[in-house]
């Protein structure tokens, strides 16, 4: 049995009612925060080591990008006007400004996941402010945001949005602190690793009325770019196959991983970084772990009443550490082939799932049309019209991304030096800061 929409996410436009022949589109972009590590926030910009970045600084390069039917980000920061807020006793604690994520909402974001380990970086107080902020901003075109709650209720229930005239729904999942795990008295997130929890998540999900179901998870490894045969399980399996859920958007590893479809619906495993003042720029790397990914997916109803993804642009990001913008076309290509042999190891017929190939276009991005996609129309039709799929990665560089992608990024040694400085605290230049920017 179904469940109906929660009344206040309704809008005016009728929960099912057909989308006009426009279809929706979808931006979807990964980890966002606008301050380093305990630097202090202020209204006119957010601080990277003592240095003030305004808003328009900071988006000025990729604003344009945003401009789907819905754009969504993973919001891994507490937002915050308050610089006396307690931090806790931990390597790494993020705030924003409200008047920082108003001028996100302005560019076009407008759905925010909050499901991570940096939404509860300030504890209970953190949480209500980052709720109060949030909520305010809906008044001014933020359409929801899901991950954290006031009690555990508030933090399972889905979000209702309606574009186009199509109801979408939305959920999120995250690997918070376990002490700020949400529950009927308690502020907080549901937990990824709690088996009840993502159970209670997707099936809140799935056992609502909608047209589209949307799901953020932060899980995972860090800078790993293959997820694990368990995560897969859970994601793929559990919430797609099962549960019917259209696209899960994944976090937390800080580069991007591969793409998978699964009869029309889709798994991101991860996106990798936005904007993040408090992530070091990763433009050393290599060329597997280098960029970020925005992804542009363009829905259109199929004959059997669903919505899929009839295209997906896929843009290799740069600069998501301070000024993010697309990446030059002549790097950026390689990126798609990146991406391609990510796509090639998520390839499994008995689960009926493949790999997504993006086939590289002149300007660096990469597009995917689904079958039939070129007879549909509106956008749809236009974008994959005289689309061809993706061709084999030229030799030289199939073998540079295959050792570029090949086993783990941080040596086992690395982590457990990352895990000691975690608990000792570190300054900045400890081994662990080796991934964030602080």
């Amino acid at each position: 049995m179904r469940l109906p929409v929660h009344a206040a996410d309704r809008g005016q436009a009728g929960v099912g009612s057909r989308p006009d022949d426009t279809g929706i589109t979808l931006v979807i972009v990964g980890d966002t925060g606008l301050s380093g590590s305990l630097q202090p926030v202020r209204a006119d910009a957010g601080l990277r080591h003592g240095t003030p970045h305004s808003w328009r600084q900071l988006t000025g390069g990729i604003a344009a990008q945003i401009n789907g039917d819905l754009n969504f980000a993973n919001l891994e920061t507490v937002v915050t006007d308050r610089n006396n807020l307690s931090a806790p006793d931990k390597a790494f604690n993020f705030r924003s400004h409200p008047a920082g994520v108003r001028h996100l909402v302005e560019v076009g974001f407008n759905l925010f996941s909050t499901a991570n380990n940096h939404s509860v970086d300030f504890g209970e107080p953190g949480i209500r402010e980052t709720l109060r902020h949030l909520d305010a901003l809906e008044a001014v075109g933020l359409k929801a945001h899901s991950g954290i709650g006031l009690d555990r209720e508030a933090a399972v229930r889905p979000r209702g949005i309606v574009s186009n005239g199509a109801s979408l729904l939305f959920s999120a999942i995250g690997i918070g602190a376990g002490s700020h795990r949400a529950a009927e008295r308690r502020p907080g997130q549901l937990l990824y690793a709690a088996a009840e929890d993502f159970s209670a998540v997707v099936q809140r999900l799935a056992g609502t009325e909608g047209d589209y179901r949307i799901l953020s998870v932060h899980y995972g490894e860090e800078r790993q770019v293959m997820p694990g045969a368990a995560d897969v399980r859970k994601l793929r399996d559990e919430a797609v196959r099962a549960a019917g859920i259209d696209l899960v958007i994944g976090h937390h590893a800080h580069v991007a991983a591969g793409v998978q479809e699964v009869d029309g619906r889709l798994v991101f495993y991860a996106l990798g970084n936005f904007l993040h003042l408090g992530m070091q720029d990763t433009a050393g790397y290599g060329i597997c772990r280098d960029y970020g990914l925005l992804a542009r997916l363009h829905l259109t109803r199929s004959s059997d009443g669903r919505f899929k993804a009839g295209a997906v642009e896929a843009v290799a990001l740069t600069g998501m550490h301070v000024r993010t913008e697309q990446m030059p076309a002549s790097q950026a290509s390689a990126r798609m082939h990146v991406l391609n042999h990510l796509a090639s190891r998520l390839d499994d017929a008995a689960a009926k799932a493949r790999g997504v190939r993006f086939t590289p276009q002149a300007d660096g991005t990469g597009l995917y049309c689904a079958p039939g996609a070129a007879d549909a129309g509106g956008r749809v039709g236009a974008l994959c019209r005289g689309w061809r799929e993706a061709p084999a990665t030229p030799e030289p560089l199939a073998r540079q991304i295959a050792a570029a992608c090949g086993g783990s990024h941080v040596s086992s040694a690395r982590r457990s030096r990352a895990q000691a400085s975690v608990k000792a605290k570190p300054k900045m230049g400890s081994a662990f800061s080796a991934l964030f920017g602080y």
